[in-house]
């Protein structure tokens, strides 16, 4: 393939050949000579990192780590960083005087990093009080001024990456590259959101009011970042609730976000515990929408918690997964090897998008063990702050002890299980060693491991599509990786699995914001995806719809919908019966609307470095349960739900049954009624109803176990953006032998 790739690229001498427009002297010109003139010049039509998204903003400046200059500046910044005090404590007028409790670093329990006073219930509600009085003002300053100062804010972090970096070492027990990483991350959101914000219209986007934002501690700075910029972005206050764990370099870039000129009252931090401080924010109806990233047992409370004092509060959750890997026979092993232990043990396993399973073909798997056992032992386990540390900390003792009781089950439960050992060193942090247990069967996996813990399957040939079945029943959806040089089998897999990020042939870390829109479905989170398009709409209270790419609010065609024209020419005739003209006008502006913004079948392609394929996609949820109280609420439900490809649930009441009856074949077979239809594995609620029953309803929905179920009214339209799952697919080109775009390209 790598030389059908060279010999048919445009620049080759078999392709200049026989190409009569190419001079004699041209074509047997001194190649050396030619690459001299260029004078390291780049590829004109090859953007260079920095420009790698183009006008729309500038990418993240890197660090190389390889340069000798660039270790000793970092290594100055940890110097600088033991010698400072940080301190983390609630914002306002008269900060919070509690007891300062001491932030230590996970790799070393003597190092302390610095000191925190966390935040009370008299805190959060002033904090309220200030964030509910600057809603209006903030809501009323030009997008373009917000996103003036996140553009400022992304160029301080960057200023002053390298602190960050080191405070990111010692906090959170990053190593320096994932530490890098995640300032990169950092500055990428608030560039990406203020370029997606930038044009709002405060007559046309009304932003929610007060957001709380909550983060987790894995990605303290990156995450927490992300939260709070695209809830700036799109006009609302926020109330930022950092980790318990990592308080401090939150209140580091809560520090540049006001320097960059964001409002101190527009812009709170709340450190404190979770049942103190993130509950009194779930449980005041004065916060109007909530950020959260971490497990699914927490989503699902503050979920409830939102439903219980009622009204339509946004929740953004992403969480969990129980991520797979499967490898088949025509995977090259190197390969294999080399992606399973960055996706495993890189950041010590502590990623939502770590691999936890890896299904290996049988045909593979004893070779590829047999090197995966050995690269495990040559792991570097230690303090990230030494440069050459390949896996750090986990967070805290009660996340080490938490997988070592796992480890020790599954060894008890007859696993083979291969640790690569812990040096002396380690033990005066909380280190776990990187694991790997072969599995008997899938049943064994149980709930996720948030650690550096890999499990191992083996699976026949035969059986890929029961085993991504079985991947799909766990009802975690987050990411997904397929190592095959088969396009056929790639293209099996990802039609089937049921997640929100699939890689080819790479790792399945690092999404990249903007680039590789992060996020699952199902237990792993509700949408929109982080780093996304969808992601500052569901921050609006109200808008034009979202904006996918260069200012369009469509990308291609959206799949036909056939069903959708049956129904459309049944209320032309048969169906105009029992509406009245006001009604059928509704229904049919309803049906233009839905039909314009559907997304269900678009395709978006995606900036990224050459070598990679990035493509973000849009599929139907599946599932809709209907509430309404009348013949053209039913029917606006039933076209939304067609033109967005899904199918629909109605209860098995009388009115329900009738109209069913009626309706053409082809729209009958997308349409069921069911007594028990609220018991069913709906994926959304469409409610047309008075706000007393809507509300009990959301209690009702927040009850159920499982993946959260959101409810949604038309005002005067359903938003058909909710009703798609966003599904990011990534390949690495260069797997396949090259990257065939660069045939097209001259020199």
């Amino acid at each position: 393939v790598r030389r059908l790739l060279e010999n048919g690229a445009n620049s080759s001498f078999v392709n200049r050949i026989v190409d009569e427009r190419v001079p004699v002297a041209e074509l047997v010109a001194d190649p050396v000579e030619q690459a001299a003139a260029l004078g390291g010049n780049p590829h004109p039509r090859i953007p260079l990192p920095r420009a790698l998204y183009g006008a729309e903003r500038a990418n993240a400046a890197g660090h190389d780590l390889a340069s000798e200059h660039e270790r000793r500046q970092i290594a100055d910044a940890l110097a600088g960083s033991r010698a400072t005090h940080f301190v983390a404590r609630a914002d306002g007028p008269t900060p919070a005087i509690g007891t300062l409790l001491a932030v230590t670093n996970p790799a070393d329990a003597d190092d302390v990093v610095g000191h925190v006073a966390e935040a009370g219930a008299t805190e959060v509600a002033a904090a309220l009080d200030r964030a509910a009085a600057a809603a209006a003002a903030w809501a009323a300053t030009p997008a373009a001024e917000r996103c003036a100062c996140l553009a400022n804010a992304a160029d301080l972090i960057e200023a002053e990456a390298r602190p960050l970096i080191a405070l990111a070492v010692r906090e959170a027990g990053k190593s320096w590259g994932n530490a890098v990483a995640e300032v990169r991350e950092a500055v990428d959101f608030c560039r990406y959101y203020a370029a997606r914000a930038h044009d709002f219209d405060a007559a046309s986007h009304a932003p929610l009011g007060p957001v709380a934002c909550i983060s987790p501690w894995n990605f303290p700075l990156a995450i927490f970042t992300g939260q709070v910029a695209a809830a700036l972005a799109a006009g609302n206050p926020v109330l930022a609730k950092p980790a318990e764990q990592t308080p401090l370099i939150a209140a580091e870039a809560v520090r540049l976000l006001h320097r960059a000129g964001i409002p101190a009252d527009v812009l709170q931090l709340l450190p404190g515990r979770g049942e103190i401080v993130g509950a009194a924010l779930v449980a005041d109806p004065r916060v109007r929408g909530v950020l959260f990233t971490g497990s699914t047992e927490v989503a699902q409370l503050i979920n409830r918690r939102l439903a219980e004092h009622g009204g339509d509060v946004p929740l953004i959750a992403e969480t969990g997964g129980q991520n797979a890997m499967i490898v088949d026979s025509t995977a090259l092993p190197e390969q294999v090897v080399a992606d399973v232990l960055v996706s495993s043990f890189d950041s010590a396993g502590q990623r939502c998008s770590a691999l936890r399973l890896l299904c290996l073909q049988q045909e593979i798997a004893d070779d590829v063990l047999e090197m995966l056992r050995g690269a495990l032992i040559e792991l570097r386990i230690g303090d990230p702050a030494d440069v050459r540390t390949d896996v750090g900390p986990v967070i805290d003792d009660e996340a080490r002890d938490g997988l070592e009781r796992h480890v020790a089950a599954m060894r008890a439960a007859g696993a083979r299980v291969t640790r690569r050992p812990l040096p002396e060193a380690c033990r005066k942090g909380s280190f776990v060693a990187p694991t790997i247990v072969e599995l008997k069967d899938f049943a064994q996996l149980g709930r996720e491991q948030f650690g550096p813990i890999l499990h191992v399957l083996r699976f026949a040939a035969g059986t890929l599509d029961a085993l991504v079945e079985r991947i799909n029943d766990t009802g975690y959806g987050l990411t997904m990786g397929v190592q095959s040089r088969i396009d056929e089998t790639v293209a099996r897999v990802a039609a089937t699995a049921r997640v929100g990020n699939l890689y080819v042939n790479r790792s399945i870390i690092g999404a990249v914001v903007g680039v590789q829109p992060f996020g699952g479905e199902g237990l792993s989170g509700t949408g929109p995806k982080a780093g996304g398009p969808l992601y500052l709409h569901r921050l609006l209270r109200s808008s034009p719809g979202p904006v996918l790419a260069d200012g369009a609010r469509t990308v291609g065609p959206a799949s036909a919908q056939p069903a959708l024209e049956a129904l459309l020419g049944w209320l032309d005739t048969a169906g105009r019966a029992g509406l009245d003209g006001d009604a059928l006008a509704r229904l049919r502006d309803a049906a233009d609307v839905a039909k314009a913004a559907a997304l269900a079948g678009r395709t978006l392609t995606l900036p990224g470095p050459t070598g990679e394929d990035n493509r973000l996609g849009f599929v139907p949820r599946g599932l809709l349960a209907g509430l309404a109280a009348d013949r053209a609420g039913l029917l606006q439900q039933l076209i939304v739900a067609l033109a967005s490809g899904n199918r629909l649930l109605w209860p098995a009441a009388e009115a329900c049954a009738a109209l069913l009856g009626e309706l053409p074949p082809d729209v009958r077979a997308r349409v069921d009624c069911a007594a028990d239809w609220c018991d069913q594995p709906i994926d959304a609620l469409l409610f047309d109803g008075s706000d007393d029953v809507a509300d009990d309803w959301r209690r009702r929905l927040a009850a159920r176990e499982g993946a959260l179920v959101a409810l949604l009214r038309p005002t005067p339209h359903y938003d058909v953006s909710r009703l798609v799952h966003e599904r990011t697919l990534t390949i690495n080109t260069t797997a396949a032998g090259g990257n065939a775009s660069l045939m097209a390209m001259g020199g």
